[in-house]
């Protein structure tokens, strides 16, 4: 005989029991907590493309700057190398070669300082105040204008907007627009301030738009160009004469920004004709005396140190086969030993400008043997306020000495913690 089971909500008679549909709360907070820990995960990820973009476009420019330099060098080794003070005769002459043995080639540096009236423009490097440190010279290299030097230690693609509008109309030999008081009163700078701006930025252009909007045309303005009487903007060269611009849509007036500029570092030999060229970007580099101050340093030195082991060369043993072991002359660095080059020393702040920004992967400039380094690491001492010394490590060894080896912990003037350098290029050694 067939028996039937019956339901009673969710029981059938016989006793057999089906799960309920669904989630519980417990696996609704498990889910948030695993689908959070993911998007925060992919979260952290664009701050940093974000940082990664930024330098690999700044890298991107400065090697362009680095190819323009090297360029320029090959073309004119005489003029931006060995002679950028215009004194060598076509020989070459000791005197000449003995007092610049190393020294910085910065037009734009030179123009600023020139411009300011500090007194540095023949000095890279100062005590803080209003002393030059002549121990490493800066030429200009015949470039004593600005724009001069914009166009060979410069990049010069990007523009800063002044003033955008429509002009109230054009003179009939198309070199003279006029703009409405008004209008440029109430937009972001008057015509006197504009003047100022193009007259102290070299490179101000006016950017004019046909009839249609579809076409314009640059010219180049300067302070003498603007007439604030009259409101007028002259430009020497006429627009085309054609229906095109028998009225203007809009115009643009810009200045250049120097957002990518460089210097040189030269480094020669006396009475040589081969001279090592370093070549310095920057990015939005600040001209300022404050940032060429120069610093003290302690154990600045071109030395080995022992390692762990605390003996020089392989402990206990006879690395140069002189008969004994474990001497400073002779076996220190020895191969497969522990020992290592110095990267590591203090500096002592200049109290007469701010604290420097020390970062890592940021720059120092020995101002004694014109040479630059990578800082690898930085710490310090914040036990005393304000701030007065760090101890700085390198992410190569130290060429050469700044401190006497023999004067361990004696500060000594000579380095320079300049900020906003992108890159550091060495070429090599260049001939003339």
């Amino acid at each position: 005989m067939k028996q039937h089971h019956m339901k009673t909500g969710n029981t059938i008679a016989s006793g057999i029991h089906f799960n309920r549909s669904g989630v519980t709360l417990m696996e609704v907070l498990m889910s948030v907590m695993i689908m959070s820990i993911g998007v925060v995960s992919l979260a952290s990820l664009f701050p940093i493309s974000i940082l990664r973009g930024v330098q690999a476009t700044k890298l991107t420019n400065a090697t362009v700057l680095r190819y323009n330099a090297e360029a320029l060098i090959e073309a004119f080794p005489q003029h931006f190398v060995f002679d950028p003070d215009g004194t060598l005769n076509t020989n070459g002459h000791i005197a000449h070669q003995r007092r610049n043995r190393n020294y910085i080639v910065d037009p734009l540096g030179s123009y600023f300082a020139t411009l300011d009236g500090t007194g540095f423009e023949d000095s890279f490097g100062n005590d803080g105040s209003s002393t030059p440190l002549t121990r490493i010279p800066r030429f200009h290299a015949g470039l004593t204008s600005q724009l001069a030097a914009i166009n060979f230690f410069s990049q010069q693609d990007s523009w800063t907007l002044h003033y955008e509008g429509v002009p109230s109309s054009i003179n009939g030999a198309r070199d003279t627009i006029t703009i409405d008081p008004n209008d440029i009163s109430s937009g972001i700078v008057d015509l006197t301030e504009l003047g100022q701006m193009v007259s102290t930025v070299t490179g101000g252009r006016m950017l004019i738009y046909d009839t249609s909007g579809k076409q314009v045309q640059a010219r180049s303005i300067t302070s003498a160009s603007i007439n604030t009487g009259s409101s007028e903007i002259s430009f020497a060269d006429p627009l085309p004469n054609n229906e095109l611009f028998d009225s203007i849509s809009k115009i643009r007036i810009e200045t250049v920004e120097q957002r990518y500029s460089y210097l040189l570092t030269v480094r020669r030999q006396i009475a040589s004709d081969v001279a090592s060229v370093d070549v310095v970007v920057f990015f939005r580099r600040n001209f300022s005396p404050e940032f060429e101050a120069v610093h003290d340093v302690e154990n600045f030195v071109a030395e080995w140190n022992p390692g762990n082991d605390g003996a020089w060369g392989i402990a206990g043993y006879d690395d140069d086969n002189d008969g004994s072991d474990d001497e400073r002359a002779g076996e220190q660095g020895a191969i497969g030993s522990d020992d290592f080059q110095r990267r590591k020393f203090t500096v002592r702040y200049n109290a007469s400008v701010d604290k420097p920004l020390l970062k890592k992967g940021g720059y120092v400039f020995d101002a004694i043997n014109a040479r630059w380094y990578r800082i690898q690491a930085f710490e310090e001492d914040k036990s005393v306020s304000p701030i007065t010394t760090a101890i700085v490590t390198l992410d190569q060894p130290i060429i050469q000495s700044i401190n006497d080896p023999g004067a361990p912990g004696t500060p000594v003037t000579g380095l320079i913690l300049m900020p906003n350098v992108v890159q550091v290029y060495p070429l090599g050694n260049k001939v003339r």
